[in-house]
């Protein structure tokens, strides 16, 4: 038995938001990225029991570790493609070349890193939760019809969650609460701009950062709040979109290479135009959009096709009821939060390096204070990232409304 510890976390590369950008000349150096996920022990086989024994047998001789799949104590991925009737070959993370070199190389063409992809994003935010929450995540279990021929439903635990990579051939994602599993889409594109996506090229939802945590973090807060599945009010399903939107979205500020190359474009303004406040780039393009599938802080004009910043309108929470558009406006709220806490942390940095006026002089910002803005805004994007999960313990176990949730949320981040 080696006397070397275990290392604390696996390195796997991947896609800092999607395939499309690293298209983008500024943009391909800083895409891709490597997660650091809880380290998951290599799979040993079961203990060798003869018959006389097998009785005796308990689940420590089980297969246990990380299986090629990936499958491991919270997920298992399974790649089948019901399209062409396929099963693809599941990665071995264990190999010792693909240990070796961090995972495989990003490729939209790889089946075995699309396995790698979804799995490295799901951990990644399940580590962000068990952070915040201080316990273990648990699967929502699955209720099921009694046997011969008894009445009534049973419980049944989910040990893992189960994702498909390529389960549908449609422009869609999702998390499916009878199969506790989630569901990716591919599809062929259709962009109003064909300079930034090429038209007919196929599009892997599981290749993107943001609906892989999205999609995740509807199974975690199934697991949580399982009446949140039920539309007893408008709110409640869009307080489920809002939320998973809320994480995939401030999980972007923990990658320190993509910050820094936005602080340095935004000079530090982050309620500008920026990468970090999108969802969904490469799919809102490839649907037809002239941007990013929702964005929190701004939205296209549809006069002139570009950016603008995006004014709250008090009718909304009145007249929006598809549950992404009213979620949107709790997630809107959330991040106007951080965009103030996060102006309040470096005002006195803004005022050193322009010498008391607060105004920064022209020119690229030095790469010190890139340094140092990035550092305030990483910090405060994970405070608010731990307020609002922590926050989940703290909702109606069965119903709630987004004006009632507002308030425990946002209060503690205006002290």
């Amino acid at each position: 038995m080696s006397t070397t510890p275990k290392p604390p976390f696996r390195k796997l590369r991947g896609y800092a938001f999607d395939p499309a950008l690293s298209l983008q000349m500024d943009m391909a150096s800083i895409n891709t990225i490597v997660y650091k996920i809880p380290w998951e022990e290599v799979a040993r086989e079961a203990t060798k029991v003869d018959d006389s024994t097998k009785s005796n047998q308990n689940k420590d001789d089980e297969i246990i570790g990380l299986k090629p799949g990936p499958v491991g104590e919270y997920l298992e991925v399974i790649d089948f493609d019901p399209t062409v009737g396929k099963f693809y070959k599941p990665v071995d993370l264990n190999d010792s070349y693909i240990l070796a070199q961090d995972g495989l190389d990003p490729s939209e063409g790889n089946p075995q890193f699309h396995q790698q992809m979804v799995y490295a994003v799901g951990m990644t935010t399940i580590k962000n939760f068990e952070r915040a929450l201080g316990r273990r995540v648990i699967w929502a279990p699955k209720r099921e019809l009694k046997k011969n021929n008894q009445k009534g439903e049973y419980e049944n635990y989910v040990p893992r969650l189960r994702i498909y990579p390529h389960a549908l051939r449609e422009a869609n994602a999702y998390y499916s609460p009878q199969k506790k599993a989630l569901l990716f889409g591919y599809f062929s594109s259709v962009p109003a701009n064909e300079s930034i996506q090429m038209p007919a090229s196929l599009v892997f939802t599981c290749l993107s950062h943001d609906i892989i945590a999205h999609e995740t973090t509807h199974a975690i807060l199934d697991g949580m709040h399982r009446h949140y599945n039920e539309p007893s009010n408008p709110d409640v399903l869009a307080f489920h979109e809002a939320f998973s939107d809320i994480v995939a979205l401030f999980q972007h500020f923990t990658f320190p290479e993509v910050l820094k190359n936005q602080i340095r474009k935004t000079r530090g303004d982050l309620a500008s135009q920026n990468l970090l406040g999108q969802l969904a780039q490469q799919f809102g393009s490839a649907i037809g959009s002239y941007g990013s599938l929702r964005d929190a802080i701004g939205e296209i004009d549809e006069v002139t096709n570009q950016w603008k910043p995006k004014p709250p309108n008090t009718t909304d929470y009145r007249t929006v009821m598809e549950p992404h558009g009213r979620g949107s406006i709790l997630v809107a709220a959330i991040f106007d939060a951080f965009i103030s806490i996060y102006k309040d942390r470096v005002a006195d940095l803004l005022r050193i390096a322009s010498n008391g006026t607060g105004i920064l002089s022209q020119g690229e910002l030095p790469s010190d204070l890139v340094n140092r803005l990035a550092d305030e805004a990483s910090k405060a994007a994970d405070h608010v990232l731990q307020m609002c999960i922590r926050a989940l313990d703290y909702c109606p176990l069965l119903t709630l409304r987004l004006v009632t949730i507002c308030v425990p949320l946002l209060r503690p981040m205006s002290i």
